[in-house]
């Protein structure tokens, strides 16, 4: 089949999603009407308050992106299949490849990434019993500069029900059709950081939208989702390496937001054409965690090591330190904080900083600032939100705040969780110990009644939702690192080891 002939069908296969899921709400409506008015006045006022047609992930069974629907690592309507664990409540488990990625679901289907043999895989799998039902590899261009703990696929794949798109740092992007015939590839560079790629590609009506924050060149690019054909391009000068995935909001607005974080500020940008609509500071000079949001407000949480770095000297203090009289300070010829923060402020990676690399840095040290920021949202939806509160402790380095049950958890290492009320931002508990020492990547999410922590020691534990101190409902030791964010589908519990991808459901 032609290239050609593939992005008609794609769009025949998207068109028709959406069709469908336009039709499925039409005859609920039809066979639910509202009370107290007539079914002619609720029919016209529904069709108007539409949205343009866009597939919905709420018509199947889905987990179709990266912590699930809009991003949010919300499961509120399902209940975990308490207890779960290596002996107990395994509808199946396959040993998988290296990678943290996590899972992405659609109806019968669950997509995975993996780097195994020297290539990037990514893999379709039944979800409900764990049968491979494709897989497709790809030879990297590079492996990534320092990716985390030895693993290139550390993306999740993003769907709308009829087609898939994966990034890798190390390749680019690539989409497919559920059934693993590709549609398209956009080769990429591999972004030059410290620690590799994990952020995940985003889907809206017909674009896919990818955030690339990097030492160097950072951007926002937008692609055509039937054909990958880039729509637009926006610079981010001024953003640093970044780490996290960019959201929409709000999510019922004919015309939400891209809301990004990053060095310092989060932006928002107009996903039609990519012009910025407001900008906001108060952030540290790296970030990491996704944003979260509630039916009010937009949190932000960031926090590094870097943030609150007292004054760096000016670099012509660092000029002794220069043996080989070239301009540049080498790692040999480095001390204090030049050399503690050396693959940092060397942006470009050649192994050396110079004056305006260092200058840049000094900068950015200044101004940074731990903190986790609740915006509060305007009647304009492109507005700029006003802040409503900020807190500046329990905050976590990788993992996304989950806002839930009108409150916002954050756990951080150590292995220590705090719960603010949503509103106000009152602690209603902070940094209670989970009994579950070491470094925390995964993002925690909402079940039901319950929220889910695992770390990477592969301890998961169970909380209650709503209590007003920390009460342990569950906690199992996997034995097995954890570092990709767990999926919820239909009572049953995607989780993914360093080792093996389980399914926990009731019998």
């Amino acid at each position: 089949m032609s290239k050609e002939a593939r992005e008609v069908e794609a769009k025949l296969h998207l068109a028709a999603a959406e069709a469908t899921s336009f039709i499925l709400k039409l005859m609920n409506l039809l066979l639910h009407p509202p009370r107290g008015a007539s079914l002619m006045f609720w029919l016209l006022a529904w069709l108007m308050s539409q949205q343009p047609l866009t597939s919905d992930p709420s018509a199947q069974s889905s987990w179709p992106q990266f912590r699930g629907q809009q991003g949010q690592g919300r499961a509120i309507q399902e209940e975990l299949p308490l207890p779960f664990g290596p002996t107990q409540s395994i509808k199946w488990q396959n040993p998988i490849g290296s990678g943290h990625s996590s899972p992405c679901i659609w109806g019968d289907n669950l997509f995975i990434t993996a780097h195994e043999e020297g290539a990037l895989q990514i893999l379709a799998l039944n979800r409900h019993d764990g049968k491979l039902l494709w897989k497709h590899g790809l030879p990297p261009s590079s492996i990534e500069r320092g990716h985390r703990n030895g693993t290139p696929a550390n993306s999740t794949s993003a769907t709308n029900g009829s087609i898939l798109v994966t990034y890798f740092g190390s390749f680019g992007l690539i989409a497919h059709e559920l059934n693993g015939t590709e549609i398209w590839r956009h080769p990429l560079p591999v972004p030059i950081t410290q620690h590799g790629a994990s952020t995940s590609p985003v889907l809206h009506g017909d674009r896919v939208i990818l955030q690339i924050d990097q030492d160097v060149d950072s951007y926002l690019l937008c692609l055509e989702i039937s054909s990958g054909k880039m729509l637009w391009k926006v610079d981010r000068p001024g953003f640093r390496r970044g780490f996290s995935t960019p959201i929409l909001w709000p999510p019922e607005s004919d015309d939400p937001s891209i809301i990004t974080t990053g060095t310092l500020r989060i932006q928002a940008y107009d996903p039609a054409r990519g012009q910025l609509r407001w900008e906001i500071g108060g952030l540290p000079n790296e970030m990491v965690a996704s944003p979260a949001f509630d039916e009010d407000h937009l949190f932000v949480s960031g926090w590094t090591m870097g943030s609150g770095v007292p004054s760096l000297p000016e670099f012509k203090a660092l000029v002794t330190e220069d043996a080989n009289d070239d301009g540049q300070i080498q790692r040999e010829e480095a001390s204090g904080a030049a050399r503690m923060h050396f693959p940092y402020i060397d942006a470009d990676k050649n192994g050396g900083i110079d004056q305006s690399e260092w200058e840049s840095m000094k900068a950015i040290f200044e101004q940074s600032e731990n903190a986790l920021i609740a915006l509060k949202r305007t009647p304009d939806t492109k507005g700029t939100p006003v802040l409503a509160w900020k807190q500046q402790r329990g905050l976590p380095y990788v993992p996304s705040p989950l806002a839930y049950a009108g409150r916002v958890f954050m756990v951080k290492n150590g292995g220590m969780l705090t719960c603010l009320n949503a509103m106000s931002g009152e602690p209603i508990y902070r940094e209670e110990r989970l009994g579950a020492l070491g470094d925390y990547y995964s993002s925690p999410i909402g079940v039901g009644d319950h929220v889910l922590v695992a770390s990477q020691r592969g301890v998961v534990t169970v909380v209650k939702a709503r209590a007003n101190e920390l009460e342990l409902a569950y906690q199992i030791d996997l034995g097995q690192g954890i570092m990709a964010t767990p999926a919820m589908v239909d009572g049953n519990l995607y989780l993914r080891t360093t080792e093996t991808l389980y399914c926990f459901g009731r019998p």
